[in-house]
């Protein structure tokens, strides 16, 4: 029986070698002496307390995938590049339902890539996710250059969060977190500058376009926040053109948005069987360690429990070979080529998003620049 064991350990010991990668190692996330407290459960505040004050739009980048450059760290961290970048594009779609559902704000988009002129732009870090925990570092800054938010928030997931149900997700307590904390922030702002703050977007719009024909109209306060000094004409015939040009940016974004929201409603039923194997890998781990820390015999090399989490290395990583890779190839179409139209004519945009997005706005400035007169950004 003892030759039998040590044999199958052997085969199962080389094919892991030879085929695989080390199951995932939990860690803190990265800045942190230990895990962050979860969220805990947490409502969803669905509308803001103030009335009367307008409706902001929204913004969300893709977020940093968060992938260490040195890759010899990656499979101590748990990182699969392919899966990161996937998810630093699934999560924002997941957080913009959130607002959305609050109906406390304007238009929420998910951006390609952060854009200054966003009237209210989230920016966010994956610092670690394995399906047991979910750790990001968020941002939200309004066009002014005022911070509204900037924390770390974690997420831990638990047993009965698996199988996820269709439209739910294991960390949706964690976006309720961000969203409650951003209307916290709605309401803790001043009713002047609250109102001000279109004005300013528009006006920060139309500098980007042509930073000389709008260079007064702007200035920075002592605290560095931006400030209308003055505002145009309201029948200006040029405020009229900037709109013009802004709603073609916007007619991309949306069509960029729907991809995302495609994306991630396809990948969804994968990425959450992921995550569950994930999170049973993570216990797994967990509880491993500290038996190895409190040196219990069962957690000596040769015997079965030892063998056993070889096998369940081997069993991760062939999970992650297979669907995993199929989730990460499914973001491959977002590089289909873009075709949109601008003043009668036919523009078709190629290469990756955010590409995209970088060229279709060049051809827009080029477009003010000759409607106008005026020298471009």
């Amino acid at each position: 029986m003892r030759l039998l064991l040590a044999l199958l350990l052997v085969l199962v010991v080389s094919a892991c070698s030879s085929n695989t990668k080390q199951a995932p190692e939990p860690v803190a996330a990265q800045g942190s002496a230990a895990w962050l407290a979860p969220v805990g459960e947490v409502g969803l505040q669905r509308s803001s307390r103030r009335s009367g004050m307008p409706q902001l739009d929204v913004g969300i980048a893709i977020f940093d995938p968060g992938i260490p450059d040195d890759e010899s760290t990656h499979s101590k961290r748990g990182i699969f590049p392919e899966i990161r970048q996937a998810e630093a594009q699934y999560m924002p779609v997941k957080l913009r339902e959130t607002l959305v559902d609050t109906d406390a704000w304007g238009p929420v988009r998910v951006l390609p890539e952060p854009n200054d002129t966003t009237v209210l732009l989230i920016t966010g870090r994956i610092e670690h996710s394995d399906g047991l925990r979910l750790v990001l570092a968020l941002k939200a800054v309004d066009v002014t250059g005022r911070v509204w938010l900037d924390r770390i928030y974690q997420d831990q997931s638990r047993q009965s969060d698996y199988p996820v149900r269709v439209g739910g997700d294991p960390y949706q307590h964690l976006y309720n977190q961000f969203s409650n904390d951003l209307l916290a922030a709605l309401d803790r702002l001043p009713a002047d500058a609250l109102q001000g703050i279109p004005a300013v977007a528009e006006l920060r719009y139309a500098a980007s376009l042509s930073p000389d024909a709008f260079a007064g109209f702007l200035a920075t306060d002592e605290r560095g926040i931006l400030k209308a000094v003055r505002l145009p004409a309201a029948n200006d015939p040029m405020m009229a053109r900037v709109q013009r040009i802004q709603n073609q940016e916007y007619l991309f974004i949306d069509t960029v948005d729907e991809q995302y929201i495609k994306l991630s409603e396809e990948m969804g039923p994968t990425y959450d069987l992921w995550r569950q194997y994930g999170r049973e890998q993570a216990i797994y781990k967990e509880d491993y360690q500290r038996r190895l820390a409190s040196r219990e015999s069962q957690g000596r090399r040769g015997t079965f429990p030892a063998m056993q989490q070889t096998y369940n290395a081997f069993k991760w990583t062939k999970i992650q070979q297979q669907d995993l890779h199929e989730l990460a190839v499914g973001f491959d179409n977002e590089v289909a080529p873009t075709v949109l139209e601008a003043s009668g004519k036919v523009f078709r945009l190629s290469g990756t998003l955010d590409n995209q997005y970088a060229e279709w706005r060049d051809i827009l400035r080029q477009i003010f620049a000759l409607e106008t007169g005026l020298p471009g950004a």
